[in-house]
Protein backbone atom coordinates (compact mmCIF):
# COMPACT_ATOMS: atom_id res chain seq x y z
CA UNK A 1 0.00 0.00 0.00
CA UNK A 2 1.27 3.51 -0.79
CA UNK A 3 1.83 5.94 1.75
CA UNK A 4 -0.16 9.71 1.43
CA UNK A 5 1.52 12.29 0.38
CA UNK A 6 2.73 14.69 2.87
CA UNK A 7 2.54 18.58 2.32
CA UNK A 8 5.99 20.19 2.42
CA UNK A 9 4.82 23.58 1.65
CA UNK A 10 2.56 26.28 3.58
CA UNK A 11 -0.06 27.14 0.56
CA UNK A 12 -3.39 26.03 1.08
CA UNK A 13 -6.23 26.78 -1.01
CA UNK A 14 -10.07 26.41 0.27
CA UNK A 15 -12.65 24.27 -2.35
CA UNK A 16 -16.32 23.85 -2.08
CA UNK A 17 -16.12 20.56 -3.69
CA UNK A 18 -13.95 17.57 -2.94
CA UNK A 19 -12.28 17.50 -6.94
CA UNK A 20 -9.87 20.10 -7.75
CA UNK A 21 -7.31 20.73 -10.23
CA UNK A 22 -3.54 21.77 -9.59
CA UNK A 23 -1.68 23.29 -12.48
CA UNK A 24 1.08 24.22 -10.00
CA UNK A 25 3.13 27.69 -10.31
CA UNK A 26 3.52 29.18 -13.60
CA UNK A 27 7.05 28.86 -13.73
CA UNK A 28 7.01 25.28 -13.28
CA UNK A 29 5.72 23.55 -15.95
CA UNK A 30 3.67 20.94 -14.12
CA UNK A 31 0.66 19.45 -15.74
CA UNK A 32 -3.03 20.26 -14.89
CA UNK A 33 -3.90 17.10 -12.62
CA UNK A 34 -7.08 16.52 -10.80
CA UNK A 35 -7.30 15.49 -7.51
CA UNK A 36 -10.21 13.77 -5.58
CA UNK A 37 -10.44 13.99 -1.64
CA UNK A 38 -12.14 10.49 -1.73
CA UNK A 39 -13.64 10.11 2.28
CA UNK A 40 -10.71 12.66 3.75
CA UNK A 41 -10.82 16.47 3.82
CA UNK A 42 -7.85 17.34 1.84
CA UNK A 43 -5.71 16.50 -0.85
CA UNK A 44 -2.04 17.19 -1.63
CA UNK A 45 -0.49 17.60 -5.00
CA UNK A 46 1.84 15.12 -5.89
CA UNK A 47 4.29 17.65 -8.14
CA UNK A 48 4.40 20.84 -6.11
CA UNK A 49 2.72 19.86 -2.43
CA UNK A 50 -0.27 22.33 -2.82
CA UNK A 51 -3.43 21.47 -0.19
CA UNK A 52 -6.60 21.73 -1.04
CA UNK A 53 -8.82 21.98 1.61
CA UNK A 54 -12.43 21.09 1.81
CA UNK A 55 -14.04 24.23 3.06
CA UNK A 56 -16.49 23.43 5.63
Amino acid sequence: MSEPIKATNKEVTEVTSKKAHCDGPEFSGHPRIYLDMGDEKQVVCPYCSHVFKLKS
